[in-house]
């Protein structure tokens, strides 16, 4: 495969903010309208980072969890009418709690069961050593 080939074929964009992040989907539609078919994939980096720094603290937990579950609504919905898969990572966090209920691995996945609903595969990579 030719590098630059492979380059032009992929579409990239940055958000500082959860709500760019939302704004950046509009695009995303926009451009997956003008170019039916064309794309196959979506990837959303650390879906979490930018809500966890928008929406600080347990005041504003229930706006970032309803803000969070509008986002991962429209990714399903762009999912499934353009038919694209759509590739979401998250961070983990340590689980306090974990080690009175004996789990074998105390770290859970950022963003509750919001994103645990949303998704239809979760796969959790580990590093060893």
């Amino acid at each position: 495969l030719d590098q630059e080939a492979v380059l032009d074929n992929v579409l990239y964009s940055r958000a500082y903010t959860s709500e760019q992040q939302m704004e950046l989907l509009d695009f995303v539609c926009a451009k997956f309208h003008e170019e039916p078919g064309i794309f196959k994939l979506l990837v959303v980096d650390s879906v979490m980072a930018l809500f966890r720094v928008d929406f600080s603290g347990r005041g504003e937990l229930a706006e970032r969890q309803q803000s969070l579950a509008q986002m991962l609504s429209k990714l399903q919905k762009i999912s499934e009418e353009y038919n694209v898969a759509v590739l979401v990572t998250n961070q983990m966090t340590s689980d306090p709690g974990a080690t009175m209920s004996f789990q074998a691995d105390p770290k859970k996945p950022i963003g509750g069961n919001i994103i645990a609903h949303a998704s239809t595969t979760r796969i959790s990579l580990r590093k060893e050593g």
